[in-house]
């Protein structure tokens, strides 16, 4: 096994089932051994569970397949955790003090706790994010070790719906009988192989496109300041094309071949669509659901972008992932509508991969992201089976074989001592006779049994 930490985990995707396992170095490096997925639909609608006894027959296939490739046993997973509902919520916890008391963790740590009672309707709170601290009327970001009578803790609330977490923990902890080392919400996922420091401080917005669900998250300061989930994606736009009477598999193979956020009027070479009755598909038509669809995402995304209250403060503008936002053109018709610089995103430096070249794609870069925040050793080590064992059972096998030869010599040793009959040639002449005679008695009755004397008249 490599030196370092393994770390397993679970991306729970409205497309794909992702499980990934990592080696990470106590410098931070990580190496990607292997990425195993299983086809979601039917059992995950935009991002979450809603069947779970499929759900958790994939994750264990997954599991399997993880363990068979890597020879080893993984003892628990980190799960990623996102879904249509979930958002953030702007939170602040005031508290009065002493004159001049020190602010500690415990102060701090007394906060948060408290911030967890905030009563949110149809939802629970599944992450507390700290902004900046208000010190007597101070901004601070490090509040630890001042002084100060008063304290104010500004807070993103991570916010979804309760159902999330059970049926994550319905498939895992209660099917599978797997313990979840930890929930790692999907938007820190991403960041963290995604975005670098220089990014989240001058202001950015990171877009992840996925199948069912694009998730809007924007960093400024270096603080995570608002999250917001829109239920379209990419699956959208495929059932838009599928529409036009082709079967949903060549719907999805002609959105990537030939789809595109903005319509040049010029038709590809060489293209040739058939609807389901042999109909002739129009590319122009092709292209004019793809741009109605993907307008109405981008339209949704400038809308909560001015929402966040952060649109003119982003400098480091657009940065884009998930499988979605590979469609052609995207990034140019974000920079249009937003007046923002965009890109798609690279995986943060000290990434390696080991074998598999797969999990480099912008597609896995959230299931990367899981690794990368993952603590904790996620495999038992290898049973190394020891030599004596093998040399014992060689002995007693020597031992029963040697055993075995002397048991035999000494049974030919027993037998040689047995005295041996002497042979009289008298005694054979005897024994010869007494046969003759006993044979030729016995001719002669049988003749007289097969020829009766006559009875005379």
């Amino acid at each position: 096994m490599e030196a370092g930490k393994y770390i397993v985990a679970i991306e729970l995707g409205t497309s794909k089932i992702v499980g990934i396992v990592g080696v990470k170095s106590d410098d931070g490096r990580l190496n990607i051994l292997a990425t195993e997925k299983e086809d979601s639909a039917g059992c995950i609608k935009r991002g979450c569970i809603f069947n779970v006894e499929d759900t958790a027959s994939k994750i264990q296939k997954i599991i399997k397949k993880l363990e068979n490739r890597l020879s080893l046993k993984i003892s628990k997973v980190y799960v990623g955790v996102g879904g249509q509902s979930v958002h953030s919520i702007s939170h602040s916890v005031f508290r009065q003090l002493a004159e001049d008391t020190q602010i500690t963790d415990m102060i701090i740590n007394s906060l948060h706790a408290e911030s967890r009672s905030f009563p949110v309707s149809n939802a629970e709170i599944m992450d507390i994010v700290p902004n900046e601290y208000t010190i007597d009327n101070h901004l601070e970001t490090q509040p630890k070790g001042t002084y100060a009578s008063e304290i104010e803790a500004h807070l993103q609330l991570i916010v979804g719906r309760p159902s999330i977490k059970k049926n994550i923990n319905r498939c895992i902890v209660e099917r599978l009988k797997l313990p979840i080392a930890g929930y790692i919400m999907s938007v820190h996922a991403d960041a963290a192989a995604l975005l670098d420091d220089e990014e989240k401080s001058l202001g950015c917005a990171l877009i992840n496109f996925g199948a069912g669900t694009t998730t809007l998250s924007i960093y400024k300061d270096n603080f995570l300041r608002y999250v917001v989930t829109i239920p379209f994606g990419g699956r959208n736009i495929t059932q838009d094309i599928s529409s036009l009477n082709i079967l949903t598999s060549e719907a999805e193979r002609l959105k990537l071949a030939f789809g595109c956020a903005i319509n040049n009027g010029e038709e590809p070479k060489g293209i040739g669509i058939e609807g389901i009755d042999s109909s002739k598909i129009n590319y122009q038509e092709l292209c004019r659901v793809t741009e109605a669809r993907i307008e109405e995402i981008v339209a949704n995304i400038v809308e909560q972008i001015k929402e966040s209250g952060y649109k003119d403060q982003l400098s480091a503008g657009i940065i884009l992932t998930g499988g979605a936002s590979l469609l052609k053109e995207l990034p140019e018709l974000l920079a249009r509508e937003t007046k923002m610089s965009v890109q798609r995103g690279n995986l943060q430096k000290g990434i390696t991969f080991s074998g598999h070249q797969e999990g480099g794609l912008t597609a896995y870069s959230q299931s990367i992201g899981l690794l990368l925040l993952g603590e904790e050793n996620c495999v038992e080590k290898p049973v190394i089976q020891q030599e004596e064992p093998i040399v014992e059972e060689q002995e007693k096998i020597e031992d029963k074989k040697i055993s075995d030869e002397k048991k035999k010599k000494e049974k030919e040793k027993e037998k040689d001592k047995k005295p041996k009959k002497s042979w009289n040639i008298f005694g054979a002449i005897e024994k010869m006779t007494d046969k003759v005679i006993s044979s030729t008695e016995n001719f002669l009755t049988d003749e007289e049994d097969e020829n009766p004397p006559r009875k005379k008249n």
